[in-house]
């Protein structure tokens, strides 16, 4: 039961296999509308070098530069037409959307179809919450005991070692080195029980 107020780890979502068919059009009008829909669903949409028909985009980037999703249209000139296919990625958490999700509207906006903007990733919390972990912790308020509690329920000490964490209203669930509980304070900046975390916030 305690295992069950971790959060799940973040994963990396693909979706590939949607593809159009288009029998009389040139390459160029699909390498065009390709940036077009990458940019009405991601943002920043290029080639992977000029004429490739390899078009590439990312969504906005988090406070660390990092993209939570991303995707790809690639245009194969076919006869006197052309083949586009779509492939997507997404990381979950944070994102709320999945590939399938996103691959789709790409699609529609390769096709001209208006669709509704993509739901924006929820930011990683900060300050001294208490509905989470996330921040850095010290061990018994010493600054080289350092821990890391991630979004996705993760967490590293200075040394690199990992374990997990959960919380449950004022409960928390830590597995480092064994299972401990430990109470999260009204202000949300100690934790205390067997081990005792202060947050720096």
């Amino acid at each position: 039961m305690a295992a069950s107020t971790a959060s799940a780890p973040a994963a990396l979502v693909m979706s590939t296999g949607l593809r159009y068919v288009v029998t009389s059009a040139p390459p160029t009008e699909c390498s065009a509308k390709a940036k077009t829909a990458l940019n009405a669903q991601l943002q920043n949409a290029g080639e992977t070098s000029e004429g490739t028909g390899m078009w590439f985009a990312y969504s906005p980037t988090d406070s660390d530069g990092h993209a939570s999703a991303a995707a790809t249209i690639h245009c194969f000139p076919v006869g006197s037409g052309y083949v586009v296919t779509f492939t997507c990625a997404v990381e979950q958490p944070p994102n709320p959307y999945a590939a399938d999700d996103l691959c789709t509207r790409l699609g529609a906006s390769f096709k001209g179809k208006t669709t509704a903007p993509l739901a924006t990733p929820t930011p990683v919390p900060t300050g001294c919450s208490t509905t989470n972990l996330v921040g850095t912790w010290l061990l018994n308020g010493d600054p080289k005991a350092k821990f890391v509690f991630e979004l996705n329920g993760d967490l590293t000490d200075n040394q690199g070692v990992s374990g997990n964490w959960g919380l449950s209203g004022n409960t928390a669930t830590l597995t480092y080195y064994g299972t401990s509980t430990l109470k999260l304070s009204s202000d949300g900046k100690h934790l205390t029980g067997p081990k005792s975390f202060t947050r720096v916030c």
